[in-house]
Order: structure tokens, then sequence, then C-alpha cells
């Protein structure tokens, strides 16, 4: 199937609900993927098919070299409804309390709409 295809079929659901692989019950997708150089191919991911430890310490990394802002990358995070306990067990306490302290105190999680994450 063509992304194209895919797009074009989930037109008609509800934009605000979850994605799953393999039935209501499946895990939910976290991540689109395609090769940087690449991009005849495309995939979905789950928790369980990636390393989310990497993923999180790779998007704060990202954040420490200047490519995202650290707004960015919690919004990010949220969407991908990664929250404080994927955080502290991927960076720590003190990355993570500054992660929870913005996003709950700050609002982001509420604007966000992922308040059940905290």
């Amino acid at each position: 199937m063509k992304v194209k295809d895919v797009i074009k079929r989930l037109e008609k659901y509800n934009p605000e609900a979850v994605l799953r692989l393999g039935g209501s019950k499946g895990e939910e997708v976290l991540f689109t993927c395609a090769l940087a150089q690449d991009d005849k191919n495309v995939w979905l991911e789950s928790a369980s098919m990636c390393d989310l430890n990497e993923e999180i310490a790779t998007r704060f990394q990202q954040v420490e070299n200047g490519e995202i802002t650290e707004e960015e990358n919690y919004r990010n995070l949220l969407e991908l409804c990664i929250g404080p306990e994927e955080v502290r067990k991927a960076m720590g306490d003190e990355v993570c309390n500054k992660f929870v302290k913005r996003c709950v105190e700050g609002g982001l999680a509420k604007e966000m709409g992922r308040e059940n994450l905290f």
C-alpha cells in the first residue's frame, strides 16, 4: 500500500483517534519512519519496536545541539504520549522534574490535551 492510499483512507476517521497496530487493543503507533536517504519505504513503529530510551535521549540531545528548542521537544514528546515515567527512565530525575514542571505547572499538558500523562 502507498502512503497516499493510507492518507486517503485515514481522512474519513476521527483525527483525534489513537492509531494502533493490529486491532483496537493493539499497541499505539508512536513513530512514522523512513531512511534519511531513501524514502521509498515508510513504516510505523510502536514502543515495543524501538528503543524508547534511545529515542527520548536523542530528542534531548537535539535540544543540547540546538537542532530543536526545549519547547519543541516537550511538545513532540507529549504528541507521542510520552510522559514523565518514560522521561525519568531515559533521562533521570533532574530532566524529568524540569519536564513535569513545564508540562504541568506551565500548562503545556493541558494546552495539548495530555493531562492524563501526569
